[in-house]
């Protein structure tokens, strides 16, 4: 199974092409305002040229939220244009897309805080719910309603149990504390735990997709605070665990990473941060993270524990180049991440030590893949894990190595 995952498009004007803004702004840069001119006429179709040209395709299209900048009704209009677009492009069915909102896709204009009936706050997702746009229809083929409490919704395939969270249905405007955080709201999980206990477990996939990060990633700029992080994530992570999820895939940070997360009961759970696919990236952040487009290829089951493998597989967009592999140290994501084989150091250690040393008695130099050849179940190790485990041994033998992709990688 492949899924392609778009997240945080941010239609509108904070994002970087003319032909994802509704309005794009003069060619001028406007007082008190962040955002720069927009100079990219083609964003949407060099992206659909350069998924053809790849012949990449997938069986689902994943969106974590923040579709829109401000949720007016021709940003909605606009991001479900380009989303039957990219859906087309990479051959998946419409009737096959995911996603949660973000905080974003809220329209705040609707806030009133002197209206204590609540009418208009229930009028925030009334673009992005309205019947004329994808994301109502979206809605309509699955069980719940991700805007109305308590904001989840789980989509029923053939190979694919599919669940989405709305972690800002919370905010507003004029938070409190003067903070906008995700919130993993106690009562939503419970009902999402309630409906999830009626479903029995069948093997297919179980995929769940929120907007906000429940793990705490440092910015590319480790210093700054970040008070975005979702509220109560252990609460959601410790429900996934329990009811054995596959995989996470979340928005909101523009800075991509991929982890796993584990407790001392369950086994491990990939978390994919997807980062942006189109937002004008913060220039403080220049040349540590560009944006991005994922696919997560899965590849089947291991282990006693039945954990998924696979690969993601990351692209960031240059403003020169276009859509070209990702580099960790440049795009914040390396190209190629395998999950699904999970080692400590020492047991690595001891299991690689002797085979490098003696390979390297008739060898100048050893590839990670002649390591997977003769130890088949390190293929879907993660990647910083082979790297480091590379690093570690070079230095006990006085040997350097080498990273450019995975295939790539070598003590020499």
């Amino acid at each position: 199974m492949n899924l392609a995952v778009i997240s945080d498009l941010h239609v509108g004007l904070a994002a970087r092409a003319k032909d994802l803004c509704p309005e794009p702004p003069s060619t001028k840069i406007k007082a008190r305002s962040k955002y720069i001119a927009k100079i990219e006429d083609a964003y949407r179709q060099n992206f659909v040229d350069f998924v053809r040209r790849q012949g990449i395709t997938a069986d689902y299209l994943i969106l974590p939220g923040d579709l829109t900048n401000r949720a007016h009704p021709r940003e909605v209009r606009l991001a479900s244009d380009f989303v039957y677009q990219a859906a087309c492009a990479l051959n998946v069915r419409r009737d096959k897309i995911i996603f949660a909102p973000g905080n974003h896709d809220v329209d705040w204009t609707m806030y009133d805080p002197i209206d204590d009936t609540g009418v208009r706050w229930e009028q925030r997702y009334y673009s992005i719910g309205h019947n004329k746009f994808l994301f109502r229809r979206l809605i309509n083929l699955g069980q719940g309603d991700i805007l109305s409490s308590p904001y989840f919704i789980i989509w029923n395939f053939d190979d694919l149990l599919a669940v989405a969270y709305n972690s800002a249905s919370h905010d507003t405007p004029v938070p409190q504390n003067g903070v906008h955080h995700g919130l993993a709201d106690p009562n939503h999980l419970d009902a999402i735990r309630s409906h999830l206990q009626r479903i029995p477990f069948d093997g297919r996939l179980r995929l769940f997709v929120v907007h906000h990060h429940p793990l705490d990633f440092s910015n590319p700029l480790p210093t700054t605070p970040d008070f975005s992080l979702m509220t109560n994530a252990e609460g959601l992570l410790s429900l996934l665990h329990e009811c054995c999820f596959d995989l996470l895939i979340h928005g909101h940070k523009h800075h991509p990473r991929f982890e796993t997360h584990s407790t001392q009961t369950y086994p491990h759970i990939p978390v994919l941060c997807s980062g942006s696919f189109s937002v004008e990236i913060d220039t403080l952040w220049a040349g540590t993270i560009d944006n991005q487009f994922h696919l997560v290829t899965l590849n089947g089951r291991a282990g006693v524990e039945n954990r998924l493998v696979g690969k993601i597989i990351s692209w960031s967009n240059n403003h020169i180049k276009g859509w070209i592999p990702s580099e960790e140290s440049t795009t914040g994501i390396h190209h190629v991440i395998p999950f699904g084989s999970y080692f400590m150091p020492d047991e690595l250690d001891a299991l690689l030590d002797p085979f490098v040393r003696q390979w390297l008695t008739t060898h100048d130099h050893i590839l990670w893949s002649e390591v997977v050849d003769q130890f088949p179940e390190l293929e879907y190790l993660p990647l910083d894990s082979s790297i480091k485990t590379f690093d570690r041994i070079a230095v006990k033998l006085g040997r350097q190595t080498i990273y450019q992709t995975l295939k790539a990688l070598m003590i020499y």
